[in-house]
């Protein structure tokens, strides 16, 4: 055992991050602690890279335990069953500063859980769990660009606060989160009442210094304690194939992007890639992902050059047009409230259901919080892209999606005393 223990200061409350002492076969693990929350983070990576994927397989997991808050589940079982929303969106929350940092052509599976063993209701566990998920990777050997710093703001009579504590949350006229590295800001995620543009942007900013000293912290203890870099097997693309495909296709694909309509535009770039595929098929047998590859990226190439440089959008728009838009509301005659919003291609169908309180979402989390009496819910089915699909039952991403919906509109909702129904 070989257990190492580092302190600093958010807000001014002492964070401790200790590493070494508990689950050793763990690539990068350890416990932030800060008061009596308690939150441990384990990484691992798998030894080979996932045969056949063209994406980075990361998994990043918050995992609510009942006992950190002195609570036994309900059911018949007892047990912690599937995330709740809550998790999924601290799941995200997590993910996604740390996601763009792992090298290009990386297909390793890497899985970050960061666990609630204890928590204390004036710390909240998200900024620590983000903390001790940079702090394990950059400690682990993982091929990561990081590490990453993340805080919680708050705004109190023009005062910022750094990691708020359960008063000052509900004092607060923002909910603001911000992740980045020493050198940007990489992820923001807010809620608030009607703040300006200039106390948002200031928030951000006394984040970003928080963040920079967060980030020193975890490079004074990579040199102290930081494993050597793993050597891993990446995904290149072969220079012969780039530069081949390059000059056959380059003049295929300037045509198939010349035309506004985007119908016609998908049918053209489909023979060019067929037309493409079937050239190279002898030339370079078995390397159909990799001149895949390479067609993608050249497509993204000159679409962004011909935006940046020609001010025109593949539709046809300039830099300064939005998409014609229009709305229209009452569509359906029994439901309490309908509208339809449309934007381009892109169009949405919301309803609104009003019931009693006792139809208020019931909730059984790490927080006091214990009714939801306003829910809004995002589904996405396959028809919407066009896609001959199965439904499934909501990913993480719609439940992401109606999450931020939810912390748009919930402080304009009216309050129970003026409305007093639940509302979906």
């Amino acid at each position: 055992m070989n257990n190492q223990i580092f302190e600093t200061e958010i807000g001014g409350k002492k964070v401790t991050i200790e590493t070494g002492k508990y689950c050793e076969q763990a690539d990068g693990t350890c416990w932030v602690k800060c008061g009596e929350t308690v939150i441990m983070v384990n990484v691992t990576m798998s030894e080979e890279p996932r045969p056949g994927i063209d994406f980075f397989p990361l998994g990043v997991d918050f995992e609510e335990k009942m006992y950190s808050v002195g609570k036994i589940p309900g059911g018949f079982k007892k047990r912690e069953g599937r995330p709740s929303d809550k998790a999924i969106l601290t799941s995200r929350l997590i993910d996604r500063p740390l996601r763009p940092l792992f090298p290009k052509g990386f297909f390793n599976d890497v899985s970050v859980v960061a666990t609630a063993l204890s928590i204390d209701p004036d710390v909240a566990p998200e900024p620590l769990a983000m903390l001790g998920s940079s702090f394990a990777l950059t400690m682990s050997g993982i091929p990561f660009a990081g590490p990453t710093g993340s805080v919680n703001i708050a705004l109190i009579d023009g005062e910022y606060i750094a990691n708020p504590n359960d008063k000052q949350r509900e004092e607060s006229k923002m909910s603001l989160t911000v992740s980045g590295t020493k050198d940007a800001v990489l992820m923001v995620e807010a809620g608030a009442k009607e703040v300006t543009e200039e106390e948002m942007l200031g928030g951000i900013m006394f984040a970003h210094e928080i963040i920079k000293k967060l980030v020193q912290f975890q490079l004074d203890a990579k040199e102290k304690i930081g494993k050597p870099e793993k050597q891993v097997e990446y995904y290149v693309i072969d220079q012969e194939i780039d530069k081949a495909v390059r000059e056959y296709a380059s003049e295929k694909l300037d045509y198939a992007l010349d035309t506004f309509d985007r119908q016609e535009r998908q049918a053209r770039q489909d023979e060019v890639d067929k037309d493409v595929k079937a050239h190279f098929e002898e030339i370079f047998p078995e390397k159909e992902r990799e001149i895949g590859d390479v067609l993608y990226k050249m497509t993204k190439e000159k679409v962004r050059a011909k935006i940046l440089s020609k001010g025109v959008r593949p539709d046809g728009r300039k830099l300064t047009e939005i998409r014609p838009i229009w709305c229209d509301a009452g569509v359906l005659p029994r439901v309490h409230g309908t509208g339809v919003f449309t934007r381009g291609q892109t169009q949405v169908l919301t309803t609104l259901t009003l019931g009693t309180i006792s139809d208020a979402q019931k909730l059984e989390g790490l927080d006091d919080e214990e009714l939801k009496r306003y829910v809004h819910h995002y589904n996405m089915p396959t028809y919407a892209t066009g896609e001959a699909k199965s439904l499934k039952s909501p990913g993480r991403r719609e439940m992401g999606h109606g999450a931020l919906a939810e912390r748009a509109l919930e402080r304009v909702i009216p309050s129970e005393e003026e409305i007093p129904y639940a509302l979906r």
